[in-house]
């Protein structure tokens, strides 16, 4: 006779105050897959703020048991008890939005301090590459301190990433060569058009298409971008296909990082990891590249840019600064991209170029 199936596990018991239960194991910054499903929710008071900074309460998310419905919620738990501070959905939201305005915070001050290094000093390519080792460095420290767990990645996965790391080497030299030789105005027009690459990427790569609604507004983009570059006074080309360049070069990083993401070769991938990875990858790609271009008039440069010794530990510290928060806008950036889908991280990123293009008149 065919043989019986297993019964089912029996369910978790509810959370309540009567009973000890197991930890609700997922932190406020998981995106839990079956968080725990509780019945018996207290609402916020003082004395939780006071059992949290004790660590007597965690953050979570679980599913909150009504009458009628299940929603999932945030909250603070513990063993005994389960406080709910509001849907899930409006703390995913508002998480977005903190990482949306601290990457166009960030990447302000960025594109100012990137001028700055590059009036003082003509060597576009190094300056990038320099800001890309200081995000190694960064990196480093982190997973060396053991404040970060270090990613592990497969030799498979090592080679999907190689070519992820490329796109982020030519994106950032690309760009910064195009700020250093034209004006941070016109090459911000110009790298607006990204929406228009992320979203024929993400339909040719991830099998997302975009609407008619979707294609229709980016119609005013290409035209303002043709337009502004058509009257554009001091218009370069080698800004121009530079600002191009790495418009492709980053969309393609966008795409296939996002897809990279959902990839099971790799562990303790997040967000960060991801960047910090393709940071070091990048910098394989670009140091022969600035050194084949660059090294020969290298010295002469920096002695015309530094003569003193004053002088020199200032440009250091300017273009430390720079890659410092070169790296701290992109990881933010990164975390904005594992919230949202690769056009609305474009189209926020346009939005964002908007803000530096203001800034600049």
């Amino acid at each position: 006779p065919p043989s019986a199936s297993p019964s089912p596990p029996p369910p978790s018991p509810p959370l309540s105050p009567q009973s000890p239960h197991r930890r609700l194991p997922q932190p406020l910054s998981t995106l839990a897959t079956a968080p725990t499903i509780v019945r018996d929710v207290t609402p916020l008071r003082r004395r939780h703020l006071a059992e949290l900074a004790r660590g007597d309460l965690s953050a979570a998310r679980f599913l909150r048991d009504a009458a009628d419905s299940t929603s999932e919620v945030y909250g603070l738990v513990n063993e005994k008890v389960a406080v709910s501070l509001g849907p899930a959905a409006a703390w995913d939201r508002a998480r977005v939005a903190v990482y949306f305005a601290l990457w166009y915070l960030l990447s302000v001050v960025y594109s100012v301090k990137n001028k700055q290094a590059h009036i003082a000093l003509d060597l576009p390519l190094s300056i990038a590459t320099a800001q890309l080792v200081v995000g190694g460095l960064v990196a480093s420290f982190f997973w060396l301190s053991g404040a970060r767990a270090p990613p592990r990645v497969s030799s498979a996965a090592l080679r999907t990433l190689l070519p992820i790391g490329l796109f982020h080497a030519v994106g950032h030299l690309a760009g910064v060569f195009a700020t250093a030789v034209g004006s941070v105005s016109f090459v911000q027009v110009v790298k607006s058009a990204g929406p228009v690459w992320a979203c024929l990427l993400s339909g040719l790569l991830l099998r997302q298409g975009s609407s008619r609604r979707v294609w229709l507004s980016l119609l005013p983009i290409v035209g303002g971008v043709a337009l502004a570059s058509a009257q554009e006074l001091s218009f370069v080309w080698a800004a121009f296909l530079a600002s191009a360049a790495s418009d492709v070069a980053l969309a393609l990083r966008n795409v296939l990082s996002k897809k990279s993401m959902d990839g099971p070769q790799a562990e303790n991938m997040s967000p960060p990891n991801t960047f910090y990875l393709f940071t070091l990858l990048s910098v394989l790609w670009s140091l022969p590249l600035t050194l084949g271009l660059e090294a020969r008039g290298a010295v002469a440069a920096w002695c015309g840019a530094a003569p003193s010794r004053q002088a020199s530990a200032s440009l250091l510290s300017l273009i430390a600064q720079s890659g410092l928060l070169f790296t701290a806008y992109t990881e933010v950036q990164f975390q904005a991209l594992d919230s949202v889908s690769p056009v609305t991280h474009a189209v926020g990123n346009t939005m964002r170029r908007g803000g530096i293009m203001l800034l600049c008149i």
